[in-house]
């Protein structure tokens, strides 16, 4: 394989599913929050937005609790092996601790604090309509964004708060889980690779490495007891992508804890 690859990943939870969602948006938010121009700023608060409706729909804190407590049992468990890295292995259990007290100081239900913001709330419901945001409509928002950038990132970071601090909780527990699984070599039989999983394991998430130079991509279905790989190639995104046809070498990691 070439020094440079692309890592595609799929959940095999629903806990591990929302903990991706809240990583991904969180790169983003950060990504336009540092950059200088006004829409990027406008990006950055669609962003938290995002996330607050992202949150809405269960109770994170305790789906996050939950994760980390399992985490640091399974991994307490591994202590009185011989071959672990005692060092490494009682500095991720102390992270997890930390961590497990910085989710108990979080206080209400995330996401309300922005609920009292209406800014915030006007937004939110104008850009459900296509072009709703638009400054004859938000006036308020214009006004904002002509703001300087020390003045916008000073707000955005303070609506962040909660998910900054989320975010380095889940960063810890999708890290570890990443860490699980050692990427082994498979071969995709013209296109097409299926396996099955053990039920009986902790399955947590499936990793799969390509050279970053071939024209394909990876479309990942998994279920409870099995899971399966199609690679996938289009010469040109405008058209219909259809199956590799031939065999695909790839690195496959299947990370449970």
């Amino acid at each position: 394989m070439s020094s440079k690859i692309h890592t595609f990943e799929q959940p095999l939870n629903e806990r591990i599913r929302m903990c991706l969602r809240v990583e991904t948006l969180m790169r983003r938010f950060h990504y336009f929050a540092g950059l200088k121009g006004d829409w990027s700023g406008y990006s950055a608060l669609l962003g938290i937005l995002e996330i607050t409706s992202l949150l809405e729909r269960g109770d994170l804190k305790q789906t996050l609790l939950k994760e980390l407590q399992r985490q640091h049992s399974a991994l307490k468990s591994l202590a009185s092996k011989e071959d672990v890295d005692k060092t490494k292995l009682d500095l991720v259990l102390s992270k997890q601790k930390n961590a497990i007290d910085r989710v108990h100081q979080l206080s209400g239900k995330l996401g309300e604090h922005l609920k009292r913001i209406d800014f915030l709330l006007t937004i939110k419901q104008r850009t459900a309509i296509p072009g709703g945001s638009c400054e004859f409509d938000l006036p308020q928002l214009r006004y904002w964004l002509n703001q300087t950038h020390a003045k916008r990132l000073s707000d955005l970071e303070r609506w962040a708060a909660p998910y900054i601090e989320l975010e380095s909780v889940i960063g810890l527990i999708l890290n570890v889980i990443r860490d699980s699984g050692t990427p082994k070599q498979a071969i995709a039989e013209k296109g097409f690779f299926q396996q099955s999983l053990v039920p009986q394991h902790s399955n947590q998430l499936l990793r799969i490495a390509i050279p970053a130079d071939k024209a394909y991509y990876p479309e990942i279905s998994a279920g409870k007891h099995r899971y399966s790989v199609r690679f996938i190639t289009s010469r040109s995104i405008d058209e219909v992508p259809s199956q590799v046809k031939e065999d695909v070498p790839f690195l496959l990691s299947r990370c449970s804890l």
